[in-house]
C-alpha cells in the first residue's frame, strides 16, 4: 500500500493517452466529454515508483444534478495495460491493492464520490473490503447494473442475433411506413425527439438536462467523434434519431435516442446504426444501459446481450 501515491493529473494530454491505452478506458472519461456533459472533475493518477498504474476521474460538479454525468457510462477507475495483461494471480493481487488504496486515498479528500466500473474490471473486492472491519467509517455501496452489447462482426451477426419479429419490423418500416434512414440528422431533431420520448411517459426534462445533451451532441459532431442517425418519413420529417459515439477499442455507443409516433422507426434506427458502425470497422455496439423492463427487453430483442457491470458509491457517515 505504501508503494502507491495519489497524484493529481494536470496534463490532459497524458490523461487522454492513459485513458485510450487502458482496456477500462472510454471517451466518457475524457475531460472534454465530461465538460461537454456539464460537469467538472478532478483527474487523478495512482502512481507506483513514479509511474501511473491507474487513473480515476472524480466528478466535483454536475450542472444536471448529483453524481455521474448524464448519458455517461464507465466513468471510474482505469488500470494500466501492464496490470491487466499480467498473469491472473498477479492481476488479482494488483486490482485489489490498487482499488483498496484508491478508496482509502479518495475518502481522505472527498465526503462522497461515485464510480461506474467498466465491464472488463475483473475483481472489485477492493472496493468492498474498504472499511470492512470498521463499517462505522462508511462502506462502499456496490450496485449491479446492466448494459446491452451487440457483436457487430461479421455484419450478418447483427440480424441473425435478433428476434424474427424485429427483423420483420425493419422490413415493415420500409414497406408500410415508407421510412428512410440516413446520417444527416441535426441536433435540434435529436433533442426534439428525445423530449417527445420522455413527454410520452409524462416526464418533463429540465433545461439543464437539455443543455447538457445539446452540448454533448454538438461536441461529438464538431470533433468528428460521433454521428446523428435519423429515420425520416416520406415527407422528410424525422421520426426517430440516435446519437452514436465512436469510442476506443472498436466500440461504438448509443448514448441518446429519441423516437416519435412511428411504429417501426425505432427498430429501423437501431438496426441501421449497428450496420453503419460495423461498416466503419467497429466490433461492438454498447447500448448504454438495459436497466428498465421495456428498454432492456427491446435492446435484447434486437440481438444485444446482457452485460453486467458495477456502480460504486461512497458517502462519509
Amino acid at each position: 500500500m505504501s508503494d502507491f501515491e495519489l497524484v493529481k493529473c494536470t496534463d490532459l494530454v497524458k490523461w487522454t493517452a492513459f485513458v485510450s491505452s487502458s482496456i477500462h478506458g472510454n471517451k466518457y472519461a475524457l475531460a472534454e466529454v465530461i465538460s461537454a456533459l456539464g460537469c467538472s472533475a478532478d483527474y487523478w493518477f495512482i502512481n507506483r515508483k513514479g509511474n501511473p498504474v491507474a487513473a480515476i476521474p472524480i466528478i466535483t460538479h454536475n450542472s444536471v444534478g448529483q453524481g455521474l454525468p448524464i448519458h455517461s457510462y464507465y466513468v471510474g477507475i482505469m488500470l494500466h495495460p501492464e496490470v491487466t495483461s499480467s498473469k491472473d494471480n498477479r492481476r488479482t493481487e494488483c486490482e485489489i491493492a490498487i482499488t483498496q488504496f484508491a478508496m482509502e486515498a479518495l475518502s481522505l479528500i472527498y465526503d462522497q464520490f461515485e464510480l461506474s466500473l467498466h465491464p472488463t474490471m475483473k475483481d472489485i473486492r477492493g472496493f468492498d473490503w474498504f472499511n470492512y472491519h470498521t463499517p462505522q467509517n462508511g462502506r462502499a455501496v456496490i450496485s449491479p447494473q446492466y448494459t446491452a452489447i451487440s457483436n457487430l462482426q461479421p455484419i450478418t451477426n447483427i440480424r441473425d442475433a435478433a428476434r424474427g419479429s424485429r427483423r420483420r419490423e425493419e422490413k415493415y418500416a420500409f414497406q408500410r411506413e415508407s421510412l428512410l434512414f440516413n446520417y444527416d440528422g441535426t441536433v435540434d431533431e435529436l433533442l426534439s425527439l428525445y423530449k417527445f420520448t420522455f413527454a410520452r411517459q409524462e416526464i418533463k426534462l429540465t433545461n439543464e438536462t437539455l443543455k447538457a445533451t445539446r452540448q454533448f451532441a454538438e461536441y461529438l459532431i464538431e470533433s468528428q467523434q460521433g454521428d446523428i442517425a435519423v429515420v425520416r418519413d416520406k415527407e422528410g420529417k424525422a421520426v426517430a434519431a440516435g446519437l452514436v459515439m465512436y469510442d476506443f477499442h472498436k466500440v461504438a455507443h448509443i448514448p441518446v435516442v429519441g423516437t416519435g409516433e412511428s411504429r417501426y422507426g425505432g427498430t429501423l434506427l437501431y438496426f441501421q446504426m449497428m450496420e453503419h458502425a460495423a461498416k466503419k470497422g467497429y466490433q461492438y455496439m454498447d447500448f448504454n444501459g438495459a436497466n428498465s423492463p421495456n428498454r432492456g427487453y427491446f435492446k435484447h430483442s434486437i440481438g444485444a446481450k446482457a452485460q453486467l457491470f458495477f456502480h460504486v458509491r461512497w458517502v462519509r457517515p
